[in-house]
């Protein structure tokens, strides 16, 4: 991590073989999965103020809309009571991240997925999406759909790097073979972390 992160306040976890270059920033709750590329001045859960009440100034601003509204004001007003700011921001395995992109809090960005350089993402990522722009969309994916649902039955990244390191992983449909053949019971780690990013 050449970037800053609130490591301090426990709300962030990085996994195995992932990194994130300078002058960009990690902010809270977020969960990074193994083996994610992440480029330089990159934000991550990026900054959001509730824009419900009389100011977004951190000064005024008081909470969520559902704590302050009836049901009635907030159908009136046309707020939605579920929240992104305060969802976990979560980057799944082998996720690239271009220099200068911008991912919102609350966004699922899936395994395999490549976000373009100075993209702004708002919405979740499906695996092995390639998304761009600002806001980002879909351009295409990075496989077809068969190789897709291999690529995520394979969980690959869970297996060790020296064991990795032995496949061929130039050639996609030659990797899989490789670890398809392998007794998973046997090789994926026993004690990987699970998601619980708590307040």
């Amino acid at each position: 991590m050449e970037s800053s992160a609130p490591i301090s306040q426990h709300s962030v976890f990085i996994g195995a073989q992932s990194y994130m270059n300078d002058s960009g920033i990690v902010r809270d709750r977020v969960f990074i999965g193994r083996y994610c590329s992440i480029g330089r001045r990159v934000s991550i859960a990026a900054g959001a103020h509730y824009m419900t009440g009389v100011s977004t100034n951190p000064a005024l601003e008081q909470g969520p809309a559902e704590a302050f509204y009836s049901a009635d004001e907030m159908e009136a007003l046309e707020f939605s009571a579920a929240s992104r700011r305060d969802a976990p921001t979560i980057l799944q395995a082998d996720v690239w991240v271009g220099d200068g992109a911008i991912v919102m809090p609350g966004v699922v960005v899936g395994a395999g997925a490549v976000i373009g350089a100075n993209s702004v993402v708002t919405k979740d990522v499906a695996p092995y999406s390639i998304v761009a722009g600002c806001p980002a969309r879909h351009i295409r994916f990075r496989f077809p759909e068969s190789v897709r649902e291999r690529l995520l039955q394979s969980q690959w990244w869970d297996l060790s790097l020296e064991t990795l390191k032995a496949f061929q992983s130039g050639n996609v449909l030659s990797f899989l073979d490789e670890v398809e053949a392998l007794n998973t019971s046997e090789t994926h780690f026993a004690d990987c972390p699970t998601l619980a990013i708590g307040p």
